[in-house]
């Protein structure tokens, strides 16, 4: 009897129906049910935005802030010491009650300054009791003040720029770093699969390879009875059903672990029924060795963090060596104030305010200018070295610059001939496992017809069984080897397209 390999590559699928509530995916379903439940998606997600708050953030530094302060009251009552020279101690009384609002806005600037606009209004009650006179006085005052400010350094590193820069730089990691995972995962999910499929494929070969040594096996027994062949040939049989039956329940146990492994890592619940289905007849495809080399080494983003890398090194260089350097501060104010008369002890809120009003335009308005300077003079060498090792992490990334191109290289290397050498494989297995196939049909006939003995047809079994197996293996090692090559190179070479949106990662 001659099988062909597409009836002998029966998925499990046929051979035990699913029940109602088993998922069945392919591979693009399962990549994509990775990227949208798994745990390592999630953890990917979060990270990039993450980066993407900070540089919101970051940006924000350079907008406007109001801030608010309310004071609704504040309250004091109580007894204070008050020596006067050449008398005893006195212990007068003391209240005050204050209600305040001071608002705030602060507008930074690209230099790295601060220009603020403030008001500050407030009513103080204040009251003073006299022990020796037993008399209670009160004062009822409002407040004024309307203030702009400048503050800004001088000679130092624009710390504004730097932290938005630090923040696009961490950003552009964490996006490469998120395209590089999903790669990985895709990688990840592609494997899981096909060993699942690998672990369906093996129980059913073994299924098939029972059902086969279950024919043998009455075949045998009809005809030991019948006196065609001795005893010892129908015990061999008997033996040789028992393996198969044995090693049908280790694919059963292997199934199991498979999709187990599966469902973790795509995000599926670990009880939920689940059959991967793929053509196991592969569609070969070329790669172009030159096109591969210089599409990983134009674009594979370990390049770009590198570069990236250098830059944020180069940051923390400068930032080093300021703390050593001169500083400079220039700060500037104007300032208008009024002061109700503090005559109006029973006045209203209203009279208080038009007092304090009246008094602010009257009242000149304060000023004042600072310019301040440190300089340091001596740390025994403590920032010089500082500003050294910082200076040798940024030549040890650039040293790291050739030594990446060269990684690079020998990991396409690697995958290619990867690539090639499974793809040999899987021809030359394809081509064994049609053999084994016509070799087996032709033993079982001249078993029935008493030519060969059970022995000689149960070795051609186990050669068609293994060759079985070893062509399911070349098949994923050939899947595998392709998806590795694609996640090393950028590039789809099955689809004969990059992996890019755009030529920046």
């Amino acid at each position: 009897m001659i099988f062909s390999l597409s009836s002998l590559l029966v998925p499990l699928l046929a051979l035990s129906p699913a029940s109602g509530d088993t998922l069945t995916m392919d591979l693009t379903q399962a990549i994509v049910l990775a990227l949208d439940d798994s745990h390592t998606s999630k953890t990917l997600d979060l990270s990039l935005a993450g980066a993407e708050h900070d540089v919101a953030a970051a940006k924000g530094r350079f907008g406007t802030r109001a801030d608010a302060r309310l004071s609704l009251p504040e309250l004091e009552e109580g007894v204070q010491r008050v020596q006067v020279p050449g008398t005893l101690p006195r212990y007068d009384s003391y209240g005050s009650r204050e209600v305040s609002a001071t608002l705030q806005v602060s507008q930074p600037l690209p230099t790295d300054g601060v220009v603020s606009l403030s008001g500050h209004v407030y009513q103080q009650d204040d009251s003073f009791y006299d022990q020796f006179t037993d008399q209670t006085e009160d004062q009822r005052t409002f407040f004024n003040s309307y203030e702009v400010s400048l503050s800004q350094p001088l000679f130092t590193p624009n710390e504004l720029k730097l932290g938005l820069e630090k923040a696009e730089i961490s950003h552009r990691l964490a996006r490469r770093a998120y395209d590089r995972g999903q790669l990985n995962l895709s990688y990840d999910v592609t494997s899981a699969f096909y060993f699942l499929v690998k672990a369906q494929e093996e129980l059913a070969i073994a299924g098939d390879a029972l059902g086969r040594q279950q024919e043998t096996f009455d075949l045998a027994q009809r005809k030991f009875k019948a006196g065609l062949i001795p005893e010892v040939d129908a015990l061999q049989m008997e033996v040789d059903l028992a393996d198969a039956h044995n090693n049908l329940l280790g694919r059963e146990s292997d199934l199991i672990l498979a999709a187990d492994n599966f469902r973790l890592l795509v995000g599926l619940p670990m009880f939920q029924p689940v059959r991967a289905t793929a053509n196991l007849t592969p569609g070969m495809f070329d790669v172009d060795h030159d096109l591969a080399m210089s599409h990983a080494l134009e674009y594979r983003t370990e390049i770009y963090d590198l570069h990236d890398q250098i830059r944020r090194s180069e940051i923390t260089v400068t930032e080093t060596d300021a703390r050593s350097d001169l500083k400079g501060e220039l700060s500037a104010f104007y300032n208008l104030t009024g002061v109700s008369d503090p005559a109006l002890v029973d006045a209203s809120v209203s009279d208080l305010i038009d007092s304090s009003w009246d008094d602010l335009k009257r009242r000149p308005g304060n000023r004042g200018i600072r310019f301040s300077l440190s300089i340091p003079l001596w740390d025994s060498g403590v920032n010089k070295q500082e500003v050294a090792s910082a200076e040798i992490a940024v030549k040890r990334r650039e040293l790291d610059q050739d030594n990446l191109q060269r990684g690079i290289t020998r990991q396409v290397q690697a995958a290619l001939a990867r690539f090639e050498g499974a793809k040999r494989r899987l021809d030359v297995l394809r081509r064994s496992l049609d053999i084994a196939l016509r070799s087996y049909g032709i033993s079982r006939e001249r078993f029935e017809a008493g030519d060969i003995t059970s022995q000689a047809l149960a070795d051609n079994r186990d050669r068609l069984v293994q060759a079985r197996r070893s062509y399911l293996d070349a098949f994923v090692s050939y899947r595998l080897a392709g998806a590795d090559l694609r996640r090393q190179t950028l590039y789809d070479f099955e689809r004969g397209k990059s992996l890019l949106v755009q030529s920046d990662p």
